[in-house]
C-alpha cells in the first residue's frame, strides 16, 4: 500500500507536475465556468497550490490561457507523430491512423477546444507555432504517400491545410453521429482527397 505524502514532499514537486497540476486546474475550471470567468484564485484552489505558485509558473491570466491552448496542441499531436514515425506502416495507414487519432482527440477536448480558441477573448494571442507544427506533420505524411505513389494531389501544403479544417466538423454540433462512425466518414473523405 502506498503511503500517504507528506506536506513536504507535496511541497517540493518538480516544476513540470507543478505546471501539469496548474493547467489540469485551468482547464477543467474553464469547461465548468468559461475560461473568462475563472481566476488565478480559483486555479490555485483548485490545483492545491498557493496562489503564489501559480503565478510562478504563469506571470498573467493570459499567459495560463496561452499555456493551455499551447499544452492542447501539444497532447494532440503526441499520437500522430509516433504515428507518422513508424516504419511499419504504409502512407494510407498511417493517414488512417493520424485521422483516427486527431478525430478522437477532438471529440474528447472539444469542450476546452472551444472554449479556449473559440470563445476566450485572449485567443488572439496564441502563438501559431502548434498550427504549424501539426501542418508540418500531414505535409510531411502526405509527401511520402505522394512519393511512394500512394496519393495522388496537386498540391501538398493546401491538401494538408483541408485535413486540418476537415478533420474536427464531424465532431462539432453534430452529436447524433458516433466518434467511430465519424472517423470512418471522415478517412474516407481524406482517401478521396489525397486519391489514395
Amino acid at each position: 500500500m502506498d503511503e500517504p505524502s507528506t506536506p513536504s514532499e507535496f511541497r517540493f514537486q518538480p516544476p513540470e507536475v507543478r505546471r501539469r497540476q496548474i493547467l489540469d486546474a485551468a482547464g477543467a475550471l474553464a469547461v465548468e465556468h468559461g475560461f473568462d470567468n475563472v481566476s488565478i484564485d480559483q486555479v490555485a484552489e483548485k490545483a492545491g497550490l498557493a496562489k503564489g505558485s501559480v503565478y510562478r509558473h504563469y506571470d498573467s491570466r493570459q499567459a495560463l490561457a496561452a499555456a493551455l491552448q499551447a499544452d492542447l496542441w501539444d497532447r494532440m499531436l503526441d499520437e500522430p507523430q509516433a504515428i507518422v514515425e513508424r516504419d511499419d506502416l504504409t502512407a494510407g495507414e498511417k493517414l488512417d491512423q493520424v485521422i483516427a487519432a486527431l478525430v478522437r482527440y477532438e471529440a474528447e477536448n472539444q469542450e476546452l477546444h472551444h472554449e479556449l480558441f473559440h470563445l476566450t477573448g485572449d485567443s488572439q494571442d496564441v502563438d501559431d507555432d502548434p498550427w504549424q507544427a501539426s501542418r508540418q506533420l500531414l505535409v510531411e505524411l502526405l509527401e511520402e504517400g505522394s512519393d511512394s505513389g500512394e496519393f495522388d494531389m496537386p498540391d501538398v501544403p493546401l491538401t494538408a491545410d483541408f485535413i486540418l479544417h476537415a478533420y474536427s466538423g464531424p465532431t462539432h454540433g453534430n452529436h447524433n453521429v458516433a466518434v467511430e462512425q465519424a472517423i470512418e466518414i471522415v478517412q474516407e473523405l481524406i482517401r478521396r482527397v489525397v486519391r489514395a
